[in-house]
């Protein structure tokens, strides 16, 4: 380019010198920005992060597109339900009968999912649940007392004690139940029972103790 003078010196380009919005991903060929072309404080120069909110915004590479994806913290993460819960007063459950055990005392429920002695997680899933109950009656003569883990209202899995003699009273026997069951995440909803047959009524003991108690939480997604 022809000018008049003296030929002036070659100065870089500023920011200042750039309107907004002037250099855009069409003018800029492929490839030609490299990593040592941007200044590695552009990301750990940055203030750190103690916590991420749900809205906030991460980059990933999407294979099959080949091209970057934003994604917030609530796409990948869900909720992952726990809870545990005890009996604090006794209850009598009936000769021969399944009865619904209550309880009354939460000491966590981090997604609400536990309500009228019943857990109905909201995220399908594989989860451990875990319920204890704790039977004495010294003057009840019995042949098995029996804890159920009822799933949908049906049984899903017991633990029963079972006594030969038929003479010795039910005194202080906490039985315990573990298992691990899928949840749909809408309808599915998991209760724990007590029955104890022959004999006469014997109490579920609720106390301080937490001998009679009910427990789980979300192991994996399908």
């Amino acid at each position: 380019m022809p000018f008049i003078g003296n030929k002036p010196s070659a100065v870089p380009l500023t920011s200042a010198d750039i309107a907004d919005s002037i250099i855009t991903s069409a003018k800029i060929v492929d490839a030609t920005i490299t990593n040592s072309d941007v200044a590695s404080s552009i990301i750990t120069g940055q203030t750190a992060e103690t916590s991420i909110a749900g809205g906030d915004s991460v980059l990933i590479y999407d294979d099959s597109a080949a091209a970057l994806r934003k994604m917030t913290r609530t796409n990948f993460f869900t909720a992952e339900p726990a809870f545990n819960v005890w009996k604090n007063t006794s209850q009598t459950i009936t000769t021969n009968t399944d009865t619904k055990i209550t309880f009354s005392d939460e000491e966590f429920d981090t997604n609400s999912n536990f309500a009228s002695s019943t857990f109905t997680p909201t995220v399908e899933g594989y989860y451990q649940i875990n319920a204890s109950a704790n039977f004495s009656n010294e003057t009840v003569t019995w042949e098995r007392a029996t804890i159920y883990i009822y799933k949908n209202g049906s049984h899903y899995k017991r633990a029963s004690l079972n006594n030969t003699s038929g003479t010795t009273d039910i005194n202080d026997l906490t039985f315990c139940i573990s298992t691990v069951v899928f949840m749909n995440g809408t309808t599915d909803y998991l209760e724990v029972f007590g029955r104890e047959t022959a004999g006469g009524t014997c109490v579920v003991v609720g106390n301080a103790d937490k001998r009679t108690s009910f427990s789980g939480c979300f192991l994996r997604i399908t």
